[in-house]
């Protein structure tokens, strides 16, 4: 037993553990199967994270590695924390030790709350300060493993909030084929967020691929529309032939 997770048993309810099993889609054949849980809030696993902000790599490599998805979430969130301490103290070393060791045990990023409270606040901003290669994105969002790739889309949300909106288009028209609906749910929350920055690089997007783009991408990229204009664009009401952005 590691000392994050006698921490989190302090804080453990069997209620919420056969719930979060039940929301987070651990049955035979589901999307999270075999996922372990033991039933704490996320508020909670942020104050056990906080408590062993200090932790060494060697601990958080044990935690990532545990059966018990709080446990790996917690050392994520550590990880999260220590990186922005890190460049806030203009540390790019340890950004880059951090960012490399994340990389290294990706596989344990392994349902999409770990990948969504991760991804962008580390991958993607070490890509922004120039410690990785753009090109991992491309890389991660040809994988076999549905996770790395719904890393690739959600670490780009790093570049939607500086208004860079280019990574997130180009990877996303390379998931429009995925046949995961968890990565099409994740194309769609990064598609709102540029509309929520640019509305117009957003619908340019939608109009020029809207044959290829899966319905749940489309109902969560246009959730912030006006009714009309929401409508409009779940009908189709348009020519798709139009506009080319060169992505």
């Amino acid at each position: 037993m590691t000392l994050i997770s006698r921490h989190l048993k302090k804080y453990a309810s069997l209620e919420r553990k056969k719930s979060n099993e039940w929301f987070f889609k651990t049955g035979k054949g589901q999307y999270g199967e075999g996922d372990k849980f033991i039933g704490v809030r996320v508020p909670d696993v942020r104050k056990v994270a906080k408590v062993f902000s200090g932790l060494g790599f060697m601990e958080i490599k044990k935690s990532l590695g545990s059966e018990i998805h709080e446990e790996r979430l917690t050392a994520l969130l550590i990880l999260v924390e220590n990186f922005k301490k890190a460049k806030k103290e203009k540390n790019k070393k340890e950004q880059s030790r951090i960012c490399k060791f994340y990389l290294k045990n990706l596989k344990r990023v392994n349902n999409w709350d770990l990948v969504d409270l991760s991804a962008h606040y580390i991958l993607g901003q070490a890509i922004l300060d120039g410690l990785e290669d753009e090109k991992i994105l491309d890389k991660l969002s040809i994988s076999k493993n549905i996770w790395e790739r719904r890393v690739s889309i959600i670490s780009t949300f790093a570049f939607i909030r500086i208004g860079d909106f280019k990574p997130t288009l180009r990877v996303a028209k390379k998931l429009l084929i995925d046949k995961e609906d968890l990565i099409h749910k994740a194309i769609g929350w990064m598609l709102r967020e540029v509309w929520k920055k640019n509305a117009k690089t957003c619908e340019d997007f939608l109009i020029e691929n809207y044959k290829k783009l899966p319905r749940t991408t489309l109902r969560y990229s246009i959730e912030r529309m006006e009714d009309k204009e929401r409508k409009r664009f779940l009908k189709g009401g348009f020519r798709c032939d139009k506009i080319s952005l060169g992505f």
